[in-house]
């Protein structure tokens, strides 16, 4: 007899050979089959929405970080909303040298929201919310938030002291919103010359599509994007960190 596990999304992340590769993806609405008295286990489970049927699912703790964070140039002030795209969070250490004890890739939707799974993280335990996009400067929390339940809520957009060194634009006034600087092409840290020179190149050239060099999110390389690292350039923004 066999018992069928229905899953509207799931990503199940093995260690061991069992199951012959190491990664499986099952898309929205998928039936998983396992026999009668059989387990599904890992070391990391990672499952989004719900499940009927009978059986044992097994795993290591995941912890969850629902995160909101918006990208200046990805931002629409007359309409509230932002170009979706993805981010890269890392947990740093409360203390010297704030070495990296986790990380996790996500989509940002169109509010700026994002749910982020973590693997190593300890409940209980101060992280710094270090935040890494692809051509926006990186940010730091201000704070250093813990995981309490194996979760953690954290929005950077509601104050410029959320960011470590008020390190933030504000991308709206009502209602009252700030961002992550964006510019930073070549990911140096700092936006200046360098950066302004590779949109200038870009522009030049019409290139179009998901380049770094496009600083809006709407696939065209253009003035509007020289006009955002044009003035974070003349303004010097860099990374603050502790």
């Amino acid at each position: 007899m066999k018992i069928i596990i229905c899953f509207m999304s799931i990503v199940i992340a093995f260690t061991s050979t069992s199951f012959g590769q190491s990664v499986m993806n099952f898309q929205n609405g998928t039936a998983v089959e396992v026999q009668a008295g059989a387990d599904i286990c890992a070391d990391q489970i990672n499952i989004n929405g719900t499940f009927s049927g009978s059986g044992t699912i097994c795993g290591g703790p995941v912890y969850l970080l629902n995160l909101t964070l918006i990208i200046q140039g990805f931002y629409n002030s007359s309409l509230d909303v932002m170009v979706p795209d993805t981010l890269t969070v890392y947990l740093r250490n409360s203390f010297f040298p704030f070495a990296i004890a986790d990380s996790a890739k996500s989509m940002l939707n169109f509010t700026g929201s994002g749910s982020f799974l973590f693997f190593n993280a300890i409940n209980g335990t101060n992280y710094y919310l270090v935040t890494k996009h692809r051509n926006s400067l990186e940010t730091w929390s201000s704070s250093t938030p813990v995981f309490a339940g194996n979760s953690l809520t954290y929005d950077f957009t509601a104050a410029v002291t959320q960011a470590f060194g008020n390190n933030m634009k504000q991308v709206d006034f009502s209602p009252v919103r700030f961002g992550i600087y964006s510019g930073d092409v070549n990911q140096d840290g700092i936006v200046d010359a360098s950066d302004i020179s590779l949109v200038d190149n870009d522009a030049l050239n019409a290139l179009s599509g998901y380049e770094p060099s496009d600083l809006n999110g709407d696939d065209f390389v253009d003035a509007s994007d020289l006009e955002i690292v044009d003035n974070n350039a003349f303004n010097a923004v860099s990374v603050i960190s502790p």
